[in-house]
């Protein structure tokens, strides 16, 4: 029988053997948002033990246009790990996840604390750098049914995360006005095998931009000060839907503004 206390131990292993998990929100009476993230910081303490290291922050479900085909309504946050986050030479696994999706996403890099009432000027003052990178996203539950208590138990979805371009934040204010700006109002084109899956932008992004994001994680690290992770990469949700990946899948991507890159992923 599942219950709060043997919940982290049995998702662990539903994750590590690939086995699709009962949703606790039908085996735990009233599991609540608090019990998930209570469940999550055992999780994260579990796989510390495994010197798996807290890496990153994931910000999900920010992407209000998604909200009702996933019967969510508001972003979550979970942990990434040096295990998930890969560096530029480390390619994709999908194949070591249940229903993995593809989610172009925006990130920041934090240097210091930010406060959620900060101007967006002052708040990307607190980040040393920002980028665009590719989350493997993941579902232990089947069908990607469940509520949001689920999915903060459930790992936060996160499967995998790279970042594929990274850039300092300038020092002057100009520049960083620009970058603001820009981050309020840029266009991403999504394709797959050549094909186009979708037109995302920022406003997607909680109604604004990816800082509202990151404004949504400051705000819930002020009442969760052990989440509160600096110079590691924190995401800010998909900028589209996300998107089945099936072996030898090709995504592509481009932005019109922020970066001129067009990245290509290939599995």
């Amino acid at each position: 029988m599942i219950t709060t206390k043997n919940l982290s131990n049995y998702l662990i292993e539903c994750l590590e053997k690939k086995s699709q998990a009962q949703l606790p929100s039908n085996t735990i009476p009233d599991f609540s948002l608090s019990d998930a993230y209570s469940i999550a910081v055992e999780i994260k303490e579990k796989r510390e033990k495994k010197e798996e290291k807290v890496a990153g922050i994931k910000v999900g479900f920010t992407n209000k246009t998604i909200w009702d085909k996933y019967s969510v309504n508001s972003p979550i946050f979970g942990f990434m790990y040096s295990s998930t986050v890969l560096n530029k030479d480390q390619s994709f696994v999908p194949e070591k996840f249940l229903e993995p999706k593809f989610e172009p996403e925006i990130f920041f890099k934090l240097s210091k604390k930010p406060r959620s009432e900060m101007s967006d000027m002052d708040l990307i003052s607190c980040c040393n750098s920002f980028g665009i990178g590719v989350e493997l996203v993941q579902s232990i539950y089947e069908g990607w049914t469940f509520t949001l208590p689920d999915t903060v138990a459930g790992f936060g979805l996160h499967g995998q995360y790279k970042i594929l371009q990274e850039m300092a934040i300038p020092s002057e204010q100009i520049a960083r006005l620009e970058i603001i700006n820009d981050l309020k109002n840029f266009h991403l084109t999504l394709g797959k095998n050549n094909t186009v899956l979708e037109q995302g932008n920022s406003k997607n992004i909680l109604e604004e931009s990816p800082l509202a994001a990151l404004r949504s994680y400051t705000k819930f690290c002020e009442k969760n000060s052990d989440w509160l992770i600096l110079n590691a990469p924190i995401t800010t949700g998909t900028i589209t839907d996300a998107y089945d990946i099936s072996k030898s899948d090709i995504f592509s991507f481009e932005l019109d503004r922020l970066v001129k890159n067009k990245f290509v992923v290939k599995f």
